[in-house]
């Protein structure tokens, strides 16, 4: 429905973007060419996971988050207002997907049906990188860009994306619940 209404409101058509002047270019290193927009999206992102990691783990607000997610029922018994923490997790959710659509902006041209081409890929590396864990997403987004990386290299990019999900299914064959179990307490 959302993505309906922004067609009717904003058309069907995607537009392009365009970047500020000093993102213009690139440099070159060890061989390889970077672009400025490329390095900019880099730096946003390692930006934002260090800032996400910090709120997640390391303020009150985090630790009221994981509370919630992890048992309702006791963070509320707590004395913890569960819809005010809802609410506030929405929100920083929301913005961390602005942010990222504003990085993506810098890739292509901006459409209702962007977020369809990235949907699988962050669903998979949420489901590796194990559920609620944010180091195990990073290490698992790092490792199948690479991975799809190498194999699209050799081969071409819907047979890479086959042989990465091939992949994924035998690793969560031997580690479902991924590369990082989320700790939960309880008799054994």
């Amino acid at each position: 429905m959302l993505q309906q209404l922004a067609r009717d409101l904003f058309g069907a058509q995607n537009v392009a973007v365009s970047s500020p002047t000093w993102l213009n270019g690139g440099t070159e290193l060890w061989g390889i060419n970077l672009a400025y927009n490329r390095l900019f999206i880099l730096g946003l992102a390692v930006g934002i996971t260090a800032a996400a990691w910090v709120v997640v783990g390391r303020m009150k607000q985090g630790r009221r988050m994981r509370a919630v997610m992890q048992n309702r029922q006791l963070a509320a018994a707590s004395g913890i207002a569960t819809t005010g923490v809802d609410r506030r997790t929405f929100f920083l959710g929301s913005g961390l997907a602005g942010v990222a659509g504003v990085a993506i902006t810098q890739l292509g041209a901006v459409g209702p049906t962007l977020g369809t081409n990235y949907i699988i890929d962050a669903f998979l590396v949420v489901v590796v990188g194990g559920l609620g864990q944010l180091r195990g997403a990073v290490i698992a987004a790092f490792a199948l860009g690479l991975l799809n990386s190498f194999i699209e290299y050799e081969t071409e990019a819907s047979l890479a994306k086959v042989i990465v999900f091939v992949c994924i299914v035998l690793f969560l064959q031997f580690r479902p619940q991924g590369i990082f179990a989320q700790q939960q307490r309880g008799l054994a």
